[in-house]
């Protein structure tokens, strides 16, 4: 018997072999899944961008949707008031810059109203409570 044979190697070696092979198995279970969420990975990435492109291109178009809204209406408004368009334009600009001058001071409002104070106040607490020991 030569000493390269497995049963030369003891139980000791026998062991380790199979913990060797145990190691190699899980390590080509781990890149084999690993491959597939790669490729998984590069498939969700094109998904994803034309999910994104699609809703770009549906805000593009109801963007243009409202400004030939805003278009007919003054025309129509304009029309049914029997006076110039200037006016009724006039009137909706400063329409929409109310709205937005509105818009903003509520999300100032909103920016000064304190978020998460429950767990800040508990983390107060676990300071104080860590301060006392």
């Amino acid at each position: 018997m030569t000493s390269d044979s497995p049963a030369a190697a003891g139980p000791a070696g026998n062991f380790l072999d199979h913990v060797r092979e145990l190691i190699a198995a899980g390590l080509e279970y781990i890149q084999a899944r690993a491959t597939l969420a790669g490729i998984e990975a590069k498939e969700a990435l094109i998904h994803f961008c034309i999910i994104i492109g699609l809703c770009a291109g549906a805000l593009g178009l109801l963007v243009f949707g409202y400004l030939f809204l805003c278009i007919a209406l003054t025309v129509l408004i304009a029309e049914w008031l029997g006076i110039s368009p200037g006016w009724v334009i006039l009137a909706l600009a400063v329409l929409h810059f109310a709205i937005a001058a509105g818009s903003v001071i509520y999300a100032v409002v909103r920016i000064k109203t304190p978020v998460f104070s429950a767990t800040l106040e508990e983390m107060k607490r676990d300071r104080e409570w860590l301060g006392r020991k």
